[in-house]
């Protein structure tokens, strides 16, 4: 039976779009050489794009890199997305942050901006989009939100709806980077300058630019903190069960490529003999974690960390607690309301995990608007920087998320 990431595949195979890139034969090297051969569309690692007339519609050159694709698979748009992050800038760079005159200018040029969100129920989505939606407002005219409910076909609606109305520029956070490859092509057509959120859009075709965290670091510094827990528990050998995603988005890859490095850590092992043991996929939601998180306490007695990288780190929660076993924790990567509360009660069974830029991303995301409508250079990846979590600084962590805010509860 086909698993849904290989009839996406297949699907875009139907469309033409794989074997063109197979055709193609293009590797990153060459990708990269092309960009910086074009002296006026790349300066100091970032895109330049045509200026415009003030008072006009702006005209940009969305797409300086060309519209072919990054890689020819998915392991190399994995290795060229990760590359790229090296150089990756910082989101309170100068080519980042807008000025109060750009603002100014902004304004008078009385443009409407639009977005699309994989799901406004999720609290760290609400809180992106919310905080782009205060950063855009502060020199758009208007916007325009669309939901695409954790639907991949939404995506593709939702890209024609931004098209249909005629938005210069638009954001995406997309649902799956495999199929949004079809809703980037549209864009190619449209001429219509885009940037990401948290990771790529698309696996195969960069937006204009692309904001988020660097997962794969992020990953790797959980490692050590959980590290010191266990040793401070007595514990100086301990096995590790990981529960990555089924269908993984670049930004689970790239958690989970982040959390073996960590493991393999020389600082690491010196501390605790930390082994994994065991992957065992599962689908989003709790049911899944919980299963495969009973079974793993069942088959490995001596595991006393499960990693769960995503949204999923509830099942888990709740496996550990119905098997009374106070010596396993479980490191999770989204500071969410659920998580915070788990670690502001003494760290089990979550002890640490990484809190998401949710402010800054979003405000990074409306200052690169900006930025691409005024005909300015933009990063082709900005950086945002998160938290490392645990029971010693989660209010500190919370507001860093949040803009100063304090914990909701």
């Amino acid at each position: 039976m086909s698993t849904s990431r290989e009839k996406d595949m297949e699907s875009l195979e139907n469309r033409g779009i794989i074997e063109a890139m197979r055709r193609s034969g293009l590797s990153r090297r060459w990708f990269l050489q092309r960009a910086l051969g074009a002296a006026t569309a790349m300066v100091g690692g970032s895109l330049v794009l045509q200026s415009y007339a003030l008072g006009a519609t702006p005209t940009v050159n969305p797409y300086p890199f060309g519209t072919k694709p990054v890689a020819d698979n998915i392991e190399g748009a994995i290795k060229f997305w990760l590359d790229a992050m090296k150089d990756a800038a910082a989101d309170d760079s100068p080519d980042v942050v807008l000025t109060d005159a750009e603002i100014s200018e902004l304004r008078s040029m009385n443009l409407k901006v639009g977005h699309t969100w994989y799901g406004l129920f999720v609290p760290a989505i609400v809180g992106w989009n919310r905080f782009w939606g205060i950063n855009v407002d502060k020199w758009a005219a208007a916007k325009t939100v669309f939901d695409v409910q954790g639907k991949p076909e939404r995506d593709i609606a939702g890209i024609q709806l931004m098209i249909d109305q005629k938005i210069p520029v638009v954001g995406t956070l997309a649902v799956d980077w495999v199929v949004f490859s079809e809703a980037m092509r549209k864009l190619h057509a449209a001429n219509v300058a885009t940037t990401s959120v948290v990771a790529p859009s698309s696996a195969f075709f960069p937006t204009t630019s692309t904001i988020m965290p660097d997962q794969a670091d992020n990953a790797r510094s959980l490692v050590l903190p959980m590290a010191k827990k266990l040793k401070s528990e007595g514990i100086k050998e301990a096995d590790v069960v990981l529960l990555p995603a089924k269908n993984p988005t670049f930004f689970d890859v790239a958690r989970t490529i982040g959390f073996k490095q960590g493991l393999e850590a020389p600082e690491v092992q010196e501390i605790c003999k930390m082994k994994l043991v065991a992957e065992k996929p599962v689908a989003a939601g709790v049911e899944d974690a919980q299963a495969a998180t009973a079974a793993a306490l069942q088959q490995f007695p001596n595991a006393h960390v499960i990693v769960a990288l995503a949204h999923w780190y509830a099942g888990a929660s709740a496996a550990i607690r119905d098997a009374g076993r106070n010596d396993v924790w479980v490191i999770a990567f989204d500071l969410d309301e659920g998580t915070a509360r788990d670690l502001t009660t003494g760290g089990w069974p979550v002890y640490v995990t990484y809190s998401l830029p949710i402010a800054q991303t979003g405000r990074a995301d409306a200052n690169v608007m900006g930025k691409i409508l005024l005909g300015k250079r933009v990063p082709l990846i900005v950086k945002t920087v998160g938290t490392v979590t645990t029971p010693d600084n989660v209010a500190a962590a919370w507001a860093h998320d949040w803009n100063g805010e304090k914990i909701p509860f």
